[in-house]
């Protein structure tokens, strides 16, 4: 009799795995024609798509082999795209997963232009298939039967945009002009959470090769006038620029005082480095690597928020003055972001590259009238925290401050820890014109900064001893005599107009005493850097030449070749009525932010921002829910954000009034609004266009005062 087999033993009866997995082997098989009947691609999109093992298969195959398989590619893509339209939302939501895996191997293939399109479409299949596939992408960012098939379209939408930014086919979505979806994204209650992804998109769109030929995203970035979606925008940028400087912490928490980076490790681990050193250098470059990864890849924003702030002046001012329920503002938040990038900016390329970007930012806000106006208003003041990662640091500041103080905090922290044989000199250019710019907005305004200057002093005449002792390395750099002027200007502007920014008595004196401790270090500068005697330097030797002449003469009385500290004070203040300073005629001129200028960087900084946002993608790690939805968000100037907000978002319908509610910050309540709607019809349907209707400035109130 045979024995029997216990039900308790194992038996191997094969795995099993989803039906679509096996399709896709299918499919993908070596000589497999794709079939041609319907029901076949019916059963295929009504199953849930497999997006890790389609990309698994894809990312395989060798890019020959991927040409050869190109009647499977161009089937799935054409078939996918129909099925974009389909009455079934899992259908969609499958076909889109589907084409979101498809074009993302492809795009990541070495391969040429002309190859990709053979793999996808076909090049005598290109337009249409592909301008097909990008108006039902936009109707369904607009009209998708769920958010979440709206959110899938604009996932699909950045990751095709951000791998197909070096080739042709991104062209695709110039011509066919989703702003009005990606603003209706942001608009809409339902899908505001996914504000951070859809201004990603639009920054994207709006950097590339705009500086060969026309991009329309550029145009509608500064046509458009939409506060309530500008709110959204800014506390979405403000939550990511606090989220990235945490990482920073995360790594070295600078809150307690006399914190140095360079000392992190005798805070707590001095018993284990008496015992072994070799395990303390190994910490610090484990940090140091750390520090280097940084910022987080959510950083990917700040190109999209450089190219709104330069084209549009409003979203400039919206951004300073939009505030939250925290004490630390939007633009707070970006401020004290660029002070740890700045510091930290020699570290890799990636980090200078975004250090510069919020430099510019910067640099854009100080230069117009209307945004200086309230990085200097009391009421758009923010607590700010200022990096105090290395030594030296700035002085503590309890409260709330004016923003302009953050940007001059930054700007110290990018000149002090940066100093090297290997100077990087455009970065150094840009902080010392933007400190340029800084002093001679605040003279034009008349504003008295309180502010502890003599830390900028101490910071400029430190940079111009390093230029001095630094010059066999650093005189041959592209751009220092340029550097070299920026920063003699800054001094020259300050003595001769010091009245009219500096707080008080005691801050001017700390200037000149400043100057008197440097000895003859602008004369050496001026014969190191062969500086003419018509230059600005002229005026501060002159001013140096006239107090150490009277510094002599007292020592000469008193029999001492030192003077106290309090004696030389006592000779500055008694030096004022025989001293004399004859600046030079625009001392305080300098030129406006021109992109062209920037090109070559911008084009750079493109290129990052778009790896980082398909890295994003690909970890999905994409940040959702950053637009303050479930937080109150309102303007400085008096208006009910809180209720517009509410009114505006509640449905698209409600936009449809052609009206929106205003606050008291200059235009009427019950006004057109600025988000009009207008129809259209196309290829994929009727659509609906957001367009900014344009309105009038009006001229920005000056400050006595910075308090």
């Amino acid at each position: 009799m045979a024995a029997l087999v216990s039900p308790l033993v194992r038996v191997e009866r094969g795995s099993l795995q989803p039906k679509i997995i096996g399709l896709y082997q299918a499919l993908f098989k070596e000589g497999a024609t794709p079939p041609e009947n319907d029901g076949f691609w019916v059963e295929f999109f009504l199953l849930k798509a497999n997006m890790s093992v389609l990309s698994v298969i894809i990312s395989s195959l060798p890019p020959d082999s991927l040409l050869q398989s190109q009647a499977t590619t161009k089937a799935i893509f054409t078939r996918a795209v129909r099925f974009l339209g389909d009455k079934n939302p899992n259908a969609v939501k499958n076909a889109l997963d589907t084409l979101h895996i498809l074009v993302r191997e492809v795009l990541a293939k070495p391969l040429t232009s002309s190859d990709i399109i053979t793999v996808l479409v076909g090049l005598d299949q290109v337009d249409r298939e592909f301008m097909e596939f990008v108006a039902r992408l936009e109707l369904l960012m607009r009209r998708g039967a769920t958010p979440e098939l709206r959110s899938t379209a604009l996932h699909t939408s950045l990751s095709i945009v951000c791998g197909a930014y070096r080739t042709s086919l991104i062209n695709y979505f110039l011509h066919r002009d989703i702003f009005p979806a990606l603003i209706q994204i942001m608009y809409d209650k339902h899908t505001t959470k996914y504000t951070f992804e859809a201004f990603v998109l639009l920054g994207v769109l709006s950097s590339y090769d705009r500086m060969q030929a026309y991009n329309p995203y550029q145009t509608r970035l500064s046509d458009f006038v939409d506060e309530a979606v500008m709110q959204k925008i800014v506390v979405a940028i403000g939550k990511s620029c606090r989220n990235a400087r945490e990482e920073y912490l995360a790594v070295a928490d600078d809150s307690v005082d006399q914190f140095s980076f360079e000392s992190l490790l005798s805070y707590t681990e001095i018993a284990r480095r008496a015992k072994n050193a070799f395990s303390q250098q190994d910490q610090e470059s484990k940090i140091s690597k750390e520090f280097a990864a940084l910022p987080p890849l959510s950083a990917t924003v700040l190109l999209a928020t450089s190219n709104f702030v330069h084209a549009n002046k409003f979203f400039a001012r919206v951004l300073c003055e939009t505030k939250q329920m925290s004490e630390e503002t939007p633009c707070g938040s970006l401020i004290s972001l660029s002070s740890y990038l700045l510091q930290h900016q020699h570290r890799s390329e990636r980090t200078a590259i975004y250090a510069r970007l919020l430099m510019l930012i910067n640099r854009i806000l100080v230069e117009d009238p209307s945004t200086m106006g309230r990085l200097v208003a009391p009421e758009c003041r923010s607590s700010i925290r200022i990096c105090r990662q290395r030594q030296p640091v700035l002085p503590r500041v309890q409260g709330d401050r004016l923003l302009v103080e953050g940007i001059l905090d930054s700007l110290i922290g990018a000149i002090r820890h940066n100093m090297k044989r290997t100077l990087d000199v455009p970065m150094y250019s840009l902080a010392m014109g933007t400190i340029l710019r800084i002093i001679s907005q605040l003279k034009r305004l008349r504003v008295r900064l309180t502010y502890h200057w003599s830390e900028l002093w101490k910071s400029i005449f430190s940079f111009l001893r390093f230029m001095v002792s630094s010059a066999s390395h650093v005189q041959s750099l592209d751009g220092v005599s340029e550097l070299v002027d920026d920063t003699i200007r800054i001094l020259v502007l300050a003595f001769s107009a010091g009245e009219s920014f500096l707080s008080g008595a005691a801050d001017y004196d700390d200037l000149f005493y400043k100057l008197v401790e440097t000895g003859d270090l602008l004369t050496r500068l001026s014969t190191t850097y062969k500086l003419p005697t018509t230059h600005s330097i002229g005026t501060l030797v002159s001013i140096s030449e006239h107090y150490r002449n009277l510094i002599k003469e007292k020592s000469t009385m008193f029999s001492s070749s030192h003077l106290s500290s309090e004696q030389v004070s006592e000779v500055i203040k008694n030096g004022y009525d025989t001293l004399s300073i004859s600046a030079q005629q625009g001392i305080d001129v300098w030129d406006r932010y021109r992109e062209s200028d920037e090109r070559v960087f911008l084009k750079k900084a493109g290129m990052t921002a778009v790896h980082d946002a398909r890295e994003l993608l690909a970890r999905q790690m994409m940040p959702v829910d950053m637009s303050g939805n479930n937080s109150s968000s309102s303007s400085l100037n008096g208006g009910d954000a809180t209720s517009r907000d509410s009114s505006t978002s509640s449905s698209s319908s409600n936009m449809s009034n052609g009206t929106s509610r205003r606050g008291s910050n200059g235009y009427a309540s019950g006004t057109t609004s600025p988000v009009s709607i207008r129809s259209r019809t196309n290829s994929a349907g009727s659509s609906v266009e957001l367009n900014g209707l344009g309105r009038n400035g009006h001229q920005m109130a000056v400050y006595a005062n910075g308090k």
